[in-house]
């Protein structure tokens, strides 16, 4: 008689409809997550710290010194980037004399383009003298508002604006404000954790994220690429969006197929409730799981509309 009465709620529609689309949803968040389906366009603007704190007592751009170890996490994001279905489009700047200058001239996602681009910019000997004097702390302003002009001409992308620089920085509200009115993520990866609690702050008020102490020596290695391939292109790349809204609806689905188990098996089965109310309490369960569920992928931003 039990295994009748069990057979009779697996084979109710009420049970198996949501128990189809559970399996549905599940199937799509997994397909969605191995093929990476619905990541939407990247723009990346990076810049980075090419003032003398960064190759001091050596020469500029010398070999193993802390702005060779930058440009060498550059040249691994772009490989990384060569592979992707829709490569990033990528615009380098620098960050030194209180100036911005672009050591790539376009958004261009093409990687023989950007590392050409980059390399004749570093490798021309005039270069570094157009970067003194220096002022005793790096203006992000100027670089923030920079890659805002920029990243703002790319419309339908991610804006992504990933700033790499030592910890003695300058950075004012209005900069972040104006980044934040064109849906710029602002990132930051510093070496070092002194004066940069307005950075940390633009990081978090933008939604990117925030790495410091990152120590580097003048000794080289591959520690900085495996930070910003990890931590930042990883992040740029990825449509957990669309993961998270297909589990979410997956788990709305789940919840309603909970309804006749609880009803049944539950509140009238093991706890000797009525009909009535046994009902009322399981449709509750559902309804109310699924009002928290969808608030939840709501604040957390739909893929629909907003997919970055």
């Amino acid at each position: 008689m039990v295994l009748k009465y069990r057979h009779k709620v697996i084979e109710n529609p009420l049970f198996y409809s949501p128990l189809i689309l559970a399996g549905l949803f599940l199937a799509l968040a997994l397909l969605f997550g191995l093929l990476n389906l619905g990541k939407p366009p990247v723009a990346v603007a990076i810049a980075l710290d090419i003032s003398s704190s960064t190759y001091q007592p050596q020469q500029f751009n010398a070999p193993n010194t802390i702005m060779d170890q930058e440009v060498q996490a550059v040249n691994a994001y772009l490989e990384e980037n060569a592979r992707l279905r829709t490569p990033n489009k990528v615009q380098i700047f620098g960050i030194a004399a209180g100036k911005a200058p672009k050591l790539t001239s376009t958004m261009e996602s093409s990687q023989g383009v950007v590392v050409d681009e980059l390399s004749r910019k570093l490798n021309d000997p005039i270069f570094p003298y157009q970067l003194i004097p220096e002022p005793p702390e790096d203006d992000l302003n100027v670089v923030i508002n920079k890659a805002t002009e920029v990243l703002q001409e790319q419309t339908n992308h991610c804006r992504e604006l990933l700033i790499v620089t030592d910890s003695e920085v300058t950075i004012t509200q209005s900069a972040v404000t104006q980044a934040t009115g064109k849906n710029i993520k602002i990132h930051a990866l510093v070496f070092g954790t002194e004066g940069v609690a307005n950075l940390r702050s633009a990081s978090r008020q933008t939604k990117g994220h925030y790495i410091d102490n990152i120590n580097l020596s003048n000794t080289g290695g591959s520690y900085l690429e495996e930070v910003v391939l990890k931590e930042f292109f990883r992040r740029f790349n990825n449509n957990g969006k669309w993961v998270r809204f297909w589990l979410g609806c997956a788990f709305i689905a789940f919840l309603w197929l909970l309804v006749l188990p609880l009803d049944r098996w539950v509140f009238q089965g093991a706890l000797k409730m009525s009909m009535e109310a046994s009902g009322k309490i399981a449709l509750s369960v559902a309804f109310i799981g699924t009002i928290i569920t969808v608030a939840l992928m709501v604040a957390g931003g739909l893929p629909l509309i907003s997919p970055c």
